[in-house]
């Protein structure tokens, strides 16, 4: 349960620890011949995107039209 524990705390966000949670989950499928060994990048893992933090001091009011 610790990919779902994970989904949860993170409030179902696509987080680095989340994908290497599901990671090592496929690897261990492919290693025991439960699934097809296929590629990570064909699994959704391609080249891991470096996360950017945003900063929520500027994003106004609930509503209200920011252009």
């Amino acid at each position: 349960m610790g990919y779902l524990g994970c989904m949860k705390r993170n409030k179902g966000m696509n987080d680095p620890e989340c994908r290497n949670l599901a990671k090592s989950y496929l690897a261990c499928r492919m290693d025991r011949n439960l699934m097809a060994k296929d590629e990570f990048k064909n699994l959704g893992f391609g080249e891991e995107k470096p996360v950017e933090k945003k900063d929520h001091g500027d994003e106004g009011k609930k509503g209200e039209l920011r252009w």
